[in-house]
């Protein structure tokens, strides 16, 4: 799953927002950061950060990693958050869902698992924006937005 929103004219501090949103994972005491990146990718400034999920649920399916990289600069940039859930919790949940509790337990594991990994995603979307507009001279608004989803 992914989800990139594209930003326009609002003055954003980016290493603010960088920051904010690391401290974000940090607070997640089942997330472990495993890499940063602060530099170009072709000729763009480009900062990116990713965690993984420390959590026992992770064998059930659940959250396997986030990422998260602004590209661009403050007055033009894109945001993606991306998570990815083991087997694209389907096959792993649907497994473990099926050993539990039969054919009942396969169907509430594929959904469990897929739920669990994108309700995360929301989650950290919802704290990016608030920080956007916490750190923008600009307010967003629909014509300073483009939305792209996976």
């Amino acid at each position: 799953m992914a989800k990139v929103q594209h930003f326009k004219g609002l003055n954003t501090n980016l290493d603010n927002l960088y920051n904010s949103i690391k401290q974000v994972l940090e607070a997640q005491k089942e997330l472990r950061i495993v890499s940063e990146y602060k530099g170009f990718l072709n000729s763009v400034p480009l900062r990116s950060i990713v965690a993984v999920n420390t959590s026992p649920k992770v064998w059930a399916g659940s959250l396997r990693e986030i990422h998260v990289s602004i590209t661009g600069n403050p007055d033009d940039y894109a945001v993606e958050v991306a998570s990815g859930a083991w087997f694209g919790s389907l096959v792993w949940p649907g497994a473990v869902g099926l050993l539990v509790g039969g054919p009942i337990g396969l169907a509430a594991g594929v959904a469990v698992g897929g739920i669990m990994a994108y309700e995360f995603e929301k989650h950290v979307w919802e704290k990016v924006m608030e920080v956007i507009k916490k750190e923008s001279a600009v307010q967003p608004t629909i014509d300073s937005v483009n939305h792209y989803h996976d």
